[in-house]
């Protein structure tokens, strides 16, 4: 049962979320955190449209960061090599990192469960080793290629713009919501939902399982190519860690921390992730952690091993992620209350 207050909260944290930069409290909405609020964005929106995929389809994919990494590199490599502007080189490097997406789900889809996954793995890491070669010395390897800022707009360069970065990611996230929620809810996102539980009684009603997955696969990865885009232009470059499958196993990660099944848990999962990455590598360098002894501070050091230890316990104790145990708890609310 649907909480009647849900909709009017949802906007009301939408309205604090784009007035924050604004309000600027305590001086809490620097520069520097507003950067790292931009890029939980991002990887919340990123978390949403791998959670379409994994949470609302079941289809576990280990290939979702091709598509990230598309998104990010085929518009950085028309914006600083071929001098385009940013609104055509988006527009481009969706639509191929989309068409990209149904030639790799037409093709891995042909499997099943761990087998797709390995397939989708594979896909995965062919990218990564093109982006690493320097592939027609377009993607300048390991290093990374840097944006060219000034084909951007004005507002989107400097430090003291970070609030319009801010925005234009949480915009993101709000697009890649609304999309998410629109596809959920349509016939399609049922029949989605269909295959994930139950895949033979889809087939049985005649519905061709292979087309819906692939439409599934083919719009999370069209909506990860978007959300790759506000990446590159977040972050100032791209880099060959956003085509690693370990960025995959983050949003696995990231899902399973929110709550798969959940659009809002899967957000919710993402910016938690992404934060938490981000000030535990600064606790790591702190001098609480050198003071300790060697075989304390040696696995405290890494943020993948406190990361590693919070998804256990989410795991033992909060099967359904933060959203699970929310749904849970109001339930026991409500049966205690009615009770009475």
């Amino acid at each position: 049962m649907r909480w009647k207050y849900s909709r009017p909260l949802l906007g009301l944290i939408c309205a604090g979320l784009i007035l924050f930069p604004l309000l600027n409290v305590g001086n809490f909405a620097r520069a520097g955190n507003l950067q790292t609020f931009a890029i939980a964005f991002v990887y919340g929106a990123l978390a949403l449209s791998y959670d379409l995929l994994f949470g609302f389809t079941g289809l576990l994919s280990f290939g979702h960061a091709l598509f990230f990494a598309g998104g990010i590199y085929i518009t950085d490599i028309l914006i600083s090599k071929e001098h385009w502007s940013i609104y055509p080189a988006s527009i481009v490097a969706i639509s191929l990192t989309g068409f990209l997406a149904f030639l790799v789900g037409a093709a891995s889809l042909r499997t099943k469960a761990i087998t797709f996954a390995m397939v989708t793995l594979a896909f995965a890491e062919a990218g990564h080793v093109v982006i690493n070669r320097n592939f027609g010395g377009l993607t300048n390897g390991e290093n990374g290629l840097a944006l060219d800022a000034t084909r951007l707009p004005a507002i989107l360069i400097g430090v003291i713009n970070t609030k319009y970065l801010y925005w234009l990611a949480l915009a993101t996230l709000m697009v890649v919501y609304f999309v998410v929620w629109w596809v959920t809810q349509s016939s399609a996102g049922r029949v989605f939902a269909a295959l994930r539980d139950n895949e033979l009684r889809v087939s049985v009603l005649g519905l061709s399982t292979y087309k819906f997955k692939l439409l599934s696969f083919v719009i999370a990865g069209t909506l990860a190519a978007f959300v790759g885009v506000t990446a590159l232009v977040v972050t100032g470059s791209a880099a060959p860690r956003f085509a690693s499958s370990e960025t995959t196993i983050s949003l696995l990660l990231m899902v399973v921390l929110g709550g798969a099944v959940s659009r809002w848990g899967a957000v919710i999962g993402g910016i938690l992730y992404s934060v938490a990455n981000t000030r535990l590598q600064d606790l790591s360098h702190s001098s609480f952690i050198t003071g300790l002894p060697k075989f304390i501070s040696g696995p405290l050091s890494e943020p993948s091993f406190i990361l590693g230890v919070i998804f256990i316990l989410i795991v033992l104790f909060a099967p359904g992620g933060i959203s699970g145990l929310y749904y849970r708890l109001r339930l026991r609310f409500l049966s205690t209350h009615q009770s009475r």
